[in-house]
């Protein structure tokens, strides 16, 4: 089975003790378990610029295929950082780039009245918004999907602590997403798909902040059909990030 991945990452640097941290490195890593696409974001902080800094993961990007940008977001708020409106189309169409918001680290909560007209182009481009669990506010999750149903949310990095508030959120709302790099809980998989089907899950391994092999193991003996098995390695990931 061949898997595509929706929370990969990347550092410019080698780091002492780890598996894997540039970006090299983490590409190597995924090839290897049959990883063959994958999402990726620039881990690094002290780069430059927000700009440059996606700038560096669009050029790792675009040095093989099968790679997609993940650019991080800042609000119009934040005039000298963030994209106009047409780059967003153009990174967008042309990148089939997807977009994080990081609401802890950049003090932007995901709101309707902090991203505007942001949250428009994104749902009507179809562009995947990614954020982390460990930095969303469901309340303020609950206000954006108030405003925009058919933005294609995928929450990250979700915990077994959070995981009745995370997935009643789910069935409520249409278009979230769930990765699979924090489903660890006894027969989690199983659980969740059964709750929300596996059409709203996508394989995720948050490399290389942690290992891939767990989640690659996980997805292929866990007690699914095919079908389902099929649809989060790779076929949720062709649907919102290929094919829009």
């Amino acid at each position: 089975m061949i898997f595509k991945d929706i929370n990969s990452g990347f550092y410019l640097e080698q780091k002492t003790g780890r598996y894997a941290a540039t970006g090299t490195e983490v590409s190597r890593c995924g090839e290897a378990l049959g990883i063959v696409s994958a999402a990726y974001m620039n881990l690094d902080r002290g780069c430059g610029t927000l700009r440059q800094t996606n700038d560096m993961t669009r050029e790792f990007c675009r040095e093989k295929s099968g790679r997609f940008p993940v650019l991080r977001l800042l609000p119009p708020g934040y005039p000298d950082e963030c994209y106009a409106r047409e780059e967003i189309v153009q990174l967008a169409s042309e990148e089939k780039a997807l977009f994080r918001v990081c609401p802890g680290q950049d003090a932007s909560p995901l709101t309707p009245w902090m991203f505007g007209w942001m949250l428009d182009v994104l749902t009507e481009t179809r562009t995947p918004l990614l954020v982390s669990l460990q930095e969303l506010e469901l309340r303020d999750a609950a206000a954006v999907k108030e405003a925009y149903p058919d933005l294609r949310l995928v929450i990250t990095n979700t915990t077994q602590w959070m995981n009745r508030q995370y997935i009643r959120f789910a069935q409520h709302y249409p278009e979230v997403y769930f990765d699979t790099s924090n489903i660890i809980e006894y027969y989690g998989m199983e659980n969740i798909v059964n709750l929300l089907g596996a059409e709203r899950i996508l394989f995720g391994t948050y490399m290389p902040e942690k290992e891939p092999y767990d989640k690659v193991f996980q997805l292929l003996y866990c007690e699914l059909s095919e079908e389902q098995k099929q649809l989060i390695a790779y076929g949720n990931f062709e649907r919102l990030v290929e094919e829009r």
